[in-house]
């Protein structure tokens, strides 16, 4: 029995080269640290839902009111310097009166095509849960 050796390593090498981590633990105090950029939105404005999103290190993170921090997901921390104005969009579009934020997963080539991620908020948990069917990509 043969075993594919070539295959096997490469799958070895861009699993070990991949800096998203999925399954990082949350980090971060009770407030976003005071060095990074953050981006404040309203999650509903008939319930005053208020949420702080930003980056520390290479997981996106977001905050909704005074409550712990929530990681979102873990990103590629070589797009967020150059993507930073639009690394995060926030829209309602599904209607139901709660802003989705949808967080930049990736690029192609040439940065023709941004891709994102979407976030949807759980009034009932109160925390963002992603939608897998909802994600994205934009041209231009």
């Amino acid at each position: 029995m043969k075993i594919p050796i070539i295959p096997i390593f490469f799958a070895v090498i861009l699993t070990a080269c991949n800096t998203v981590k999925p399954d990082a633990k949350s980090i971060g105090s009770v407030s976003p640290p005071a060095d990074v950029d953050v981006v404040r939105m309203v999650i509903n404005q008939q319930q005053n839902i208020r949420a702080t999103v930003y980056v520390v290190a290479d997981v996106a993170m977001v905050q909704v009111d005074k409550k712990e921090p929530q990681r979102l997901t873990g990103i590629n921390p070589m797009l967020y310097p150059d993507f930073r104005q639009i690394f995060f969009r926030i829209q309602d579009k599904n209607r139901d009166g709660f802003k989705e934020i949808a967080v930049l997963a990736g690029t192609s080539f040439a940065a023709a095509d941004l891709c994102y991620d979407v976030f949807h908020y759980n009034s009932v948990t109160g925390k963002f849960t992603r939608r897998l069917e909802d994600f994205y990509c934009t041209h231009g």
